[in-house]
């Protein structure tokens, strides 16, 4: 059911939207963590990640390694942004401008395997230019009240979706969705 040539956004969300804590953490996940046999197929077929610059700030602020699936997946890992590139050396870097060039480069880099999304504000993105194949969503079962929203109002026409898969992993809820002409 996964696309597992395709262009992935992936994430996890509280269930009132919001995919980070007003202090950019996802601690308020940790408790329902169980065995996920949606995260297992995502993360053996993973070719390439593309997270967004929020992230990847945040990480290097806590002078962490910007790593999205921790030692489970050794992928590469562009980090998309329309700032100026830091100097790091170890970090993938991709222009924010150019969304289908970022895209284009990462399937290529992918190698058909999946191109998996990272964060909010560039899955919305990429969402809304056409350029996602698949939202595999985790849903957990607490209200944080506030924080980083999964997809920000833009006052743009909504972007409608189709359930192609629903499933339950302990307490989280695993949907799996594709866009749909509006």
């Amino acid at each position: 059911m996964l696309k597992h040539d395709g262009v992935i956004w992936h994430t996890a969300i509280s269930l009132d939207g919001y995919a980070a804590d007003v202090n950019d953490s996802l601690a308020f996940m940790a408790r329902y963590e169980a065995p996920n046999p949606l995260i297992d197929e995502v993360e053996a077929n993973i070719g390439c990640t593309l997270g967004g610059r929020r992230g990847y700030d945040v990480f290097r602020a806590r002078d962490e390694e910007p790593q999205a699936y921790g030692d489970a997946v050794q992928v590469p890992e562009y980090v998309v942004t329309r700032r100026p590139f830091p100097d790091d050396p170890k970090t993938l870097f991709a222009d924010g401008n150019d969304l289908p060039a970022v895209v284009a480069k990462a399937k290529a880099t992918a190698n058909g395997r999946m191109v998996v999304i990272l964060g909010p504000t560039l899955g919305s993105a990429l969402l809304r230019a056409g350029l996602v194949d698949q939202i595999v969503l985790h849903v957990t079962p607490v209200l944080i009240g506030a924080g980083i929203k999964i997809f920000a109002d833009t006052g743009e026409p909504p972007v409608h979706l189709e359930l192609i898969h629903l499933s339950q992993s302990g307490q989280t809820t695993n949907l799996v969705f594709e866009p749909r002409p509006n």
